[in-house]
């Protein structure tokens, strides 16, 4: 179902949808950090068991994409446009993390000649899978994957835009003492936006399979968390060598996946009419 007030024409960006999704966007990223500010509120979560302390942001994501998907799904009728990709059967599924994970495998292996980076292991593995889960979800399933399949947004222009928000999202809004809010927009969030530019290519060109992206996400969050990268050999360059690598595996990924399939068509196809 289009509705007409939504759209510049019967193919163009629908922007009904745009509005949606970034309000959606603005609600998910904005209200965690302004509550995080309450000192009662960040007393409050920071007594709570790790579990809840790591999930509570992600689930107040995750209940926003549920809303979203609804007013999609039922209201407007998108079923035949959208595909979150992360009902692609167990087969597709599987194949997908596996690569996805392997892509991350020069990071595990700068790791195993690094030192362990004493952080507890039940943190690590929180603070890999929940994110690497969610944020893709979030960002990337709902984001970019609904402006450009459901909005029909340009795909280079929205997977650029939704990086740099991927970014501008890990800045912290209460810093520590001697840091600024302004002084947090460094290399390391440019880092964070390209990566969420790349997560946001690569989820396109599998055909919309978000369990690559999350594999990959998983992946370098949890050596990350598990080792200190910067005391291998290699030091601090060894660390940024080993995303380099990740990223470049990626590429090559992509690449095979054009070679092997040079002709195939996309997933999600607009004319309904056909």
């Amino acid at each position: 179902m289009v509705h007409e007030s939504d759209t510049d024409h019967e193919t163009g960006i629908q922007w009904g949808i745009v509005s949606f999704v970034a309000m959606i966007t603005i609600v998910g990223v904005l209200l965690p950090k302004a509550l995080w500010m309450v000192e009662g509120y960040r007393a409050f979560v920071l007594q709570l068991p790790i579990d809840a302390h790591f999930l509570i942001h992600p689930a107040f994501r995750m209940l926003l994409v549920l809303i979203a998907v609804g007013y999609l799904y039922v209201l407007r009728g998108e079923d035949e446009h959208l595909s979150m990709g992360l009902l692609v059967g167990w087969g597709p599924g599987i194949k997908a993390f596996v690569l996805g994970f392997m892509c991350t495998l020069p990071m595990l292996a700068l790791g195993l000649v690094s030192e362990y980076s004493g952080t507890n292991r039940y943190e690590v593995m929180y603070g890999a899978i929940a994110p690497g889960i969610t944020e893709e979800i979030f960002y990337r399933a709902l984001m970019f994957g609904v402006l450009v399949q459901c909005a029909r947004t340009q795909m280079w222009t929205t997977a650029i835009v939704t990086g740099i928000v991927f970014g501008l999202a890990h800045v912290d809004i209460t810093p520590a003492p001697g840091q600024t809010i302004v002084g947090q927009l460094n290399m390391w969030i440019a880092i964070i936006a390209l990566g969420g530019f790349m997560y946001a290519w690569l989820y396109y060109e599998s055909r919309w399979n978000l369990w690559v992206v999350i594999a990959l996400h998983i992946g370098m969050n949890l050596w990350w968390g598990m080792f200190d990268l910067s005391s291998s050999p290699l030091g601090g360059f060894g660390a940024t060598l080993s995303r380099i690598a990740c990223v470049g595996l990626v590429v090559l990924f992509v690449f095979g996946l054009r070679v092997l399939e040079p002709k195939r068509t996309p997933t999600i196809v607009h004319d309904t009419t056909t």
